[in-house]
């Protein structure tokens, strides 16, 4: 009869097993162990733990042989070749990295002309491996951009986020945002065999566009918000930012080079706005992501509008004003969880 004889220190790493989430095989595996160390029986532990006897005498014997690696099946199949294995990522990488897109079967049809013969779903186990995912592309303008100027405008907008933690002025993002009456298609759950369908809207003179200064950089964060069934022009920009709280420090207004924000009725009232203690701060062309309200844009846009589609301005502009007042909550509350900071 074939008995388990354990030192202290395998004891100790089998009990240790024993409490850790571990697949049904091994845990039966390690039963038969503990309970042929208690002087068991293979033909009793196999009528406790539902396996023939034969079975359990070979689990037996490959722990007497290699110990607790005994517990655990064995790897199937050759060894894996991880030579052609790092070859095959290497060239995945890549491809991946030219400025194109790419599907699986595509990614399959390139490595075929460097002579590596994958099917389409062994390509995505290698992708897998990699860590990649089949994600939506997103638009940049980056290769418009001029490095240096967004360097410097990068230290700059640092610089001042640092004053506007510190409470030596207010720094306001500020952009316009429109709203067509059929939103982009976002995604969202539903049932297996469903798909959720929007009524498409003609666009054509239904637009609502909003106007908005967002402050992240205070104690209590702050998001201002104009909407209109029109276009903005000049004036409307000049009584937005006449608009803005009141305050004991300079307010900081970052904004991009658009027409409506470089015309000549704003050059003409900045100085009268530096009076009122507003400062413009112009972002370099071609550089959306150093102006923190598009992320807010974007939010609003795709997930605090759950209503995708309106037949009517008015409906269409009451659900505008309805999803900005969505994320002024979730910003307060944001805040509200925050530690305060130190006078």
């Amino acid at each position: 009869m074939i008995l388990i004889q354990l030192d202290e220190a395998t004891r100790d790493e089998l009990k240790s097993l024993r409490r850790q989430e571990l697949p049904p095989r091994v845990r039966d595996r390690l039963e038969m162990v503990m309970l042929s160390s208690v002087a068991w029986s293979p033909a009793r532990i196999a009528t406790h733990v539902g396996y023939c006897a034969l079975t359990v005498r070979n689990v037996l014997k490959d722990f007497l042989d290699r110990g607790t690696a005994a517990l655990f099946p064995r790897r199937t199949g050759p060894p894996p070749d991880l030579q052609r294995r790092q070859h095959v990522t290497q060239v995945l990488t890549d491809l991946l990295a030219q400025e194109r897109t790419w599907t699986s079967r595509q990614l399959a049809t390139a490595l075929a002309e460097q002579n590596i013969r994958l099917s389409a779903r062994q390509v995505r186990r290698y992708l897998e491996m990699m860590g990649a995912g089949w994600r939506r592309t997103t638009n940049s303008l980056r290769h418009k951009q001029n490095p240096v100027k967004v360097a410097r405008a990068t230290r700059v907008l640092n610089n001042l986020k640092k004053k506007a933690s510190a409470g030596r002025l207010k720094l306001y993002y500020l952009d316009e945002c429109g709203f067509a009456p059929t939103l982009p298609t976002a995604y969202s759950w539903s049932l297996s065999g469903q798909r959720k369908r929007i009524d498409y809207e003609s666009p054509q003179g239904r637009r609502v566009n909003a106007m908005a200064a967002y402050r992240p950089y205070d104690i209590l964060p702050r998001l201002e918000v104009f909407t209109a069934e029109r276009t903005w022009d000049s004036y409307d920009l000049l009584g937005f930012l006449g608009a803005l709280p009141r305050a004991r420090v300079p307010r900081v207004v970052v904004l991009d080079n658009a027409g409506l924000h470089t015309s000549h009725v704003i050059r003409r009232a900045r100085r009268d706005l530096a009076v009122a203690g507003v400062y413009l701060y112009f972002l370099p062309p071609y550089a959306p992501e150093l102006n923190e309200i598009e992320p807010v844009f974007r939010q609003v846009k795709y997930q605090e509008i759950p209503q995708r589609s309106h037949t009517s301005r008015a409906a269409l502009r009451a659900a505008v004003d309805t999803g900005f007042d969505g994320y002024r909550r979730r910003l307060k509350s944001k805040s509200e969880r925050k530690p305060r900071r130190a006078a």
